[in-house]
């Protein structure tokens, strides 16, 4: 008999539900070519906004969680989360 324990399958449903919600964001549409951007996915990070890179397609292709709403800061070229 093979055994898995409880918190393989625990780390391992994590790391899929973690990657379904990047997949969702990662390719998302967004208005700005080439430039950092603020938004909010309702559902995504309990609400609050993410910083995320528009690629050159119109599609977000990096994205960085912030801790609260309205805490994405844009003053280009500098972008942050707080």
């Amino acid at each position: 008999m093979k055994f898995t324990s409880l918190t393989a399958m625990i780390l391992s449903a994590t790391s899929i539900a973690g990657t379904v919600v990047t997949a969702q964001i990662i390719g998302h549409p967004c208005a700005h070519a080439n430039e950092p951007e603020c938004g909010q996915i309702e559902g995504h990070n309990h609400d609050n906004q993410f910083l995320f890179l528009c690629g050159p397609d119109y599609t977000i292709i990096d994205y960085e969680d912030c801790s609260c709403e309205g805490c994405c800061y844009i003053d280009l070229p500098y972008a942050q989360c707080f």
